[in-house]
């Protein structure tokens, strides 16, 4: 909780005054590290019903989806510009990721993806959707009466082709459908994303029985030894 105040104190309401000064409503999902509902600075918190979120949550409705097309195809991106460069260049590259103090050199140097790639990404991805995607997401959700605008789709279709057309020019053995599957890997209605998460909670959950089973021993070889008089 300590965070999302943080990020409400010092991102979003600074963004709000700096852009208008009418009343704002803020919808929230009902995730645990959430704050209570209340209403201050004109801004107002509003939090969805408990399971709304699947088809009540503009987020839901593809601005995520938008979003997660762009992060991907810039990792994407930049693993295929790299594989563009003549050896030459490779090597020259790859040399001076090496030098490099760590944590900045980043993929377009063939190194391992790094935090701060994904935050890069992140920041990337999101400046690039459209008011479209997030206008026709409100529109989809039914929360608002807004015309749709037909645009977004063509602009994730353009960034798919621009990828396709990339990786074909490098003859890399990679079909559509393959790349559609990267894409939505892990999306909440793909069946390897949920059986992936359920091993994770599963090997979170045993390694939790472990440590309680290793503190309760601890405890046990810490306890004063009894000396009984007769």
């Amino acid at each position: 909780m300590e965070t999302c105040w943080k990020w409400f104190n010092e991102v979003f309401v600074p963004e709000v005054k700096r852009r208008t000064r009418r009343l704002v409503l803020l919808l929230m999902d009902n995730a645990p590290g959430h704050f209570d509902a209340f209403e201050r600075d004109n801004i107002c918190i509003v939090f969805f019903p408990p399971n709304y979120t699947s088809w009540k949550q503009p987020c839901d409705m593809g601005i995520i989806v938008a979003f997660k097309i762009r992060y991907k195809y810039l990792y994407l991106k930049d693993i295929l510009n790299f594989y563009e460069l003549d050896e030459q260049l490779k090597q020259r590259k790859r040399e001076l990721g090496k030098r490099l103090r760590r944590g900045v050199a980043r993929m377009s140097y063939r190194n391992l993806v790094h935090l701060l790639d994904a935050a890069s990404y992140v920041k990337e991805a999101w400046d690039s959707v459209s008011s479209s995607s997030i206008k026709n997401a409100f529109s989809k959700a039914e929360l608002m009466n807004l015309d749709p605008e037909p645009r977004v789709e063509s602009e994730n279709n353009v960034i798919a082709t621009e990828l396709a057309q990339t990786i074909e020019s490098l003859n890399l053995s990679i079909n559509q459908s393959e790349l559609e599957e990267f894409v939505h890997i892990d999306d909440e209605s793909n069946e390897e994303y949920a059986v992936a998460m359920l091993e994770d909670v599963e090997e979170l959950l045993e390694s939790m029985k472990i440590n309680e089973a290793r503190l309760d021993q601890d405890s046990d070889d810490n306890q004063p030894e009894q000396i009984v008089e007769s």
